[in-house]
């Protein structure tokens, strides 16, 4: 497992980063390039429909060009942050599908744009202004709307309820998906999200865990506030690997050490935390696009490639290898970035 990983880790690093390029609305099907003219990845989107809730789900599928393998493969879905999309986060998604995964994107209804309805219209309007009110300097704005909030993980299972639906609208991955191998990521409210599907309890125990997802990756996830209280990780399961850095601070200024407590108060041996120096919200382009704002950063193609190394390394031992050993993978990613600004921990 050393070994490998390692290696990967080192040969990624001698390619250029992505393009951190506004992303670009999505053609159906379209061949896309996240800056390496090796990454042949295809794109679908669609709208499904979750007649329990009535409600329409935009998704977009990313997938490799030519599978190397046969037989299925394991499927990643990602979450986005508040107000983004998923037509975000192609220097992440275009990584992983190169690489042998499927991954799926849904728009969730807090978006600011491809909004699917006049309801979720509105509330990004309110969200959208309380954001340029944040911007504008004012700390502890309570006018985000995350009333959806429960929206949020009931999208992401339902996408994993609609896998058959999803491959009968792609031909190319036909009986590809891997209901077996399942992980679930997403960046800060998409970390919050998937943080409800591995076990978090703002409602009561496992009311939003899904079973189903082998693993979850918490890129700049919320700590106690709001919603969370110091017990909501106590239902926890993992695997599990959080990723942050030094100026990645809370919406409301709370410190950057406030994204390592679900880290913290995981139960034992399920979790690994990847600290960045001086890494901001945006890790440098995480998201495919330069966000405005202070506290998003700079852009910095070497913390997007730190994050790209390591979330592919994640998802290869927990949903390749199936081995479900935190603290080999803790090790291996020590290994890997020995000579980098990088803190490995492992509860």
């Amino acid at each position: 497992m050393h070994t490998r990983i390692s290696t990967f880790l080192l040969a990624l690093a001698i390619h250029a980063a992505p393009t951190l390029a506004a992303a670009q609305p999505d053609q159906t099907p379209a061949k896309v390039d996240a800056g390496d003219p090796t990454l042949n990845v295809e794109t679908r989107s669609f709208v499904l429909h979750d007649s329990d809730r009535d409600k329409d789900l935009p998704i977009r599928v990313v997938y490799p060009e030519t599978f190397t393998t046969d037989g299925p493969v394991p499927t990643i879905i990602f979450s986005h942050g508040a107000g983004g999309s998923g037509n975000f986060y192609n220097p992440l998604v275009f990584e992983w599908a190169s690489l042998g995964y499927i991954v799926i994107l849904p728009t969730h209804s807090d978006s600011l744009v491809g909004v699917a309805s006049p309801e979720s219209s509105t509330r990004g309007e309110r969200l959208r202004e309380a954001l340029k009110r944040r911007r504008a300097g004012e700390r502890g704005v309570d006018g985000l709307d995350f009333t959806d909030w429960a929206n949020r993980p009931r999208d992401v299972s339902f996408i994993i309820d609609q896998f058959d639906e999803i491959e009968s609208r792609i031909p190319a991955i036909e009986d590809r998906i891997d209901h077996d191998r399942v992980g679930v990521g997403g960046h800060s409210y998409g970390a919050f999200t998937a943080q409800l599907i591995g076990g978090t309890d703002p409602l009561g125990p496992g009311e939003f865990a899904d079973a189903r997802v082998q693993c979850v990756l918490l890129i700049s996830p919320q700590g106690v506030g709001g919603l969370l209280t110091e017990s909501s990780w106590d239902a926890f399961v993992g695997p599990a690997l959080t990723i942050s850095g030094d100026n990645d601070e809370g919406r409301n200024g709370e410190p950057a050490v406030w994204r390592r407590e679900g880290f913290d108060r995981s139960p034992d041996d399920t979790h690994t935390l990847m600290w960045i120096d001086d890494a901001y919200h945006n890790f440098g382009g995480i998201s495919g696009r330069i966000l405005p704002g202070a506290d998003q950063g700079p852009e910095n193609p070497e913390h997007v490639r730190y994050v790209q190394h390591a979330t592919h390394a994640f998802w290869d031992h927990h949903l390749r290898d199936l081995s479900g050993d935190v603290d080999a993978f803790a090790d291996d990613l020590r290994d890997a970035f020995e000579n980098e600004p990088i803190e490995i921990e492992n509860n």
